[in-house]
């Protein structure tokens, strides 16, 4: 499967809706025991640290939120969304990934799961989503979003991260790297759309 995600990306032939069950399953799995050193020693990864400071902008007190962390991976954010969770779950393709977040002890919950699925068929209501390089996977975000408001309790909040697409190449890209990105505009159109922002 990676080899075929790849290939589709490379060859620029193929514009799938988002990158297969099986190949983040596969990537992520064959990644999990050297994807922290990776992304924060050698690529200087701060996408957690940011979402700590978003967090601490807002001022939420401590131990008041039921947040998830969808796509959580090996549990970067963990450590920065427990300051403000009540409850933390963390929902990943990955079960070797899942495994090192377990190491962080700060899930109450850790289910490997598709995390569109999760959110389309949750029974939880969050205060807090947190996606964070995630969306990356995604081509079409309409359902996602959907379900991630779905989920959401009155006045829930959502952050995510995101590779920016300039506008003038469409709404979204997949790109040689095997990831996607976005156009602000249309990341702006399907948050309206799934009732996430005025």
């Amino acid at each position: 499967p990676i080899a075929q995600h790849m290939l589709l990306a490379c060859s620029g032939q193929e514009l799938p809706d988002r990158a297969s069950n099986a190949y983040i399953e596969a990537h992520f799995d064959d990644y999990a025991g050297t994807f922290e050193a990776k992304l924060v020693d050698s690529l200087a990864y701060r996408i957690p640290e940011r979402i700590g400071r978003i967090l601490g902008d807002l001022a939420i007190p401590a131990g008041t939120l039921r947040v998830l962390d969808a796509g959580c991976g090996t549990g970067l954010c963990g450590p920065h969304l427990a300051q403000c969770a009540k409850s933390l779950v963390g929902v990943d393709l990955s079960a070797k990934s899942l495994a090192v977040a377990a190491g962080k002890n700060v899930y109450g919950a850790l289910d490997k799961a598709e995390m569109a699925e999760y959110l389309a068929n949750t029974a939880s209501t969050f205060d807090l989503i947190v996606i964070a390089d995630a969306l990356i996977y995604f081509g079409s975000l309409e359902k996602l979003l959907q379900a991630a408001a779905n989920a959401l309790g009155d006045g829930g909040l959502l952050i995510a991260s995101v590779e920016e697409l300039a506008p003038a190449q469409g709404n979204f890209a997949f790109n040689p790297s095997g990831r996607y990105s976005h156009s602000r505009e249309y990341l702006v159109s399907q948050l309206l759309a799934a009732g996430l922002a005025k």
